[in-house]
């Protein structure tokens, strides 16, 4: 089977010193939430869209955007308040060719920052499916 390089997912994540709970109540259907917690008067939202068949950067994106824009001035409010808003890309490599080659379009680009938002990616290294026939073998990636 090829190990070609391919988008995984779109991760939103998010920072603040105040509780994003707000926040979650005005997303749609379409983002879900990975994860949400406080630590150390910190609290972290990461937010994922349900693009779950043949997710494309670009869709994910404008889904985020989309719902983003769209919100009240008060989970607005809450959004710019944030320290930190990662649209973080996540990218598995593969091994064998062709190259991936994704471009995120001007007019996302700038919508993105807009909204005060970083884009970051992130690149994991191809790993082959575990073989459950093989003991010594993690069920898990580390």
């Amino acid at each position: 089977m090829a190990a070609l390089s391919h988008f995984l997912n779109l991760d939103l994540v998010l920072t603040s010193r105040a509780d994003l709970t707000p926040l979650i109540t005005h997303l749609d259907q379409s983002i879900y939430v990975l994860h949400h917690q406080e630590h150390e008067q910190q609290f972290l939202l990461v937010l994922e869209t349900n693009e779950t068949e043949s997710p494309h950067p670009i869709a994910c994106t404008e889904q985020f955007l989309t719902v983003i824009e769209a919100l009240p001035e008060p989970a607005r409010a809450l959004w710019d308040s944030c320290t930190s808003r990662t649209f973080s890309y996540g990218f598995e490599g593969g091994r064998e060719f062709p190259a991936l080659d994704t471009t995120i379009p001007a007019d996302l680009v700038l919508r993105i920052a807009m909204l005060g938002a970083a884009i970051g990616i992130t690149v994991y290294p191809h790993r082959d499916a575990p073989d459950p026939e093989r003991k010594d073998e993690p069920d898990a990636l580390p």
